[in-house]
């Protein structure tokens, strides 16, 4: 229940931030401030942000290897900031320099009493111009593919739809081809590969 004030804390700060999987629809993806989401399978505007940044707050991540790549290489310029309730989640996987132990959105909710706003113009301007230089993207072959469908799913609902994947291809191509705006609004399995999530995730959501 922590988007909102993610929300609060991201305009207030002109903070931009990209997101997991698991936390689509966190940060609405139509907002100029969303890089969408970052890793192996991600944007590329959030990827070169991350590895650009001086300031890198995590909150409540994993960073998995599909999110690092090799983890001596990742966001090598960032002071990291690590939020999660779970003391054992933090620094596991990735340095923290500022390691933040209780429940996201009370530290959002004091983040953003604390935060002051900043010009971030030349910054915001290098993020946009990666993310018009590098959308996701597929060739049209005169076939249907997978992505095109998608899309058209998404304009037909206004991406306002709940989305429930399975695991695989096509669930990495939701994230990248729908624009989630809203919370618990991608129903996916984050762990474990659990092919066949989707039916039983769709019959819960429905």
């Amino acid at each position: 229940g922590a988007a909102d004030a993610l929300r609060a804390v991201m305009a207030k700060g002109k903070l931009p931030a990209t997101t997991t999987l698991l936390a689509l629809g966190a940060v609405d993806e139509d907002d100029p401030l969303c890089l969408r989401m970052l890793g192996m399978h991600g944007s590329a505007a959030a990827n070169y942000a991350v590895q650009d940044c001086d300031c890198l707050v995590a909150i409540g991540a994993r960073f998995d290897d599909r999110v690092t790549g090799t983890v001596e290489t990742f966001a090598r310029k960032a002071k990291i900031i690590h939020i999660d309730i779970d003391p054992t989640s933090i620094a596991k996987n990735v340095r923290a320099d500022i390691p933040v132990v209780g429940d996201a959105k009370d530290i959002l909710e004091r983040m953003l009493d604390a935060i002051e706003p900043r010009d971030r113009g030349p910054w915001l301007a290098r993020i946009a111009e990666w993310k018009a230089r590098y959308p996701f993207h597929y060739e049209p072959t005169g076939s249907i593919k997978p992505q095109e469908v998608i899309e058209a799913v998404g304009n037909v609902t206004d991406h306002n739809a709940i989305v429930a994947t399975g695991v695989g291809q096509h669930q990495m191509w939701t994230a990248q081809f729908y624009r989630f705006r809203r919370p618990r609004q991608v129903i996916t399995s984050g762990g474990l590969g659990t092919m066949g999530f989707g039916l039983p995730a769709a019959i819960g959501a429905q």
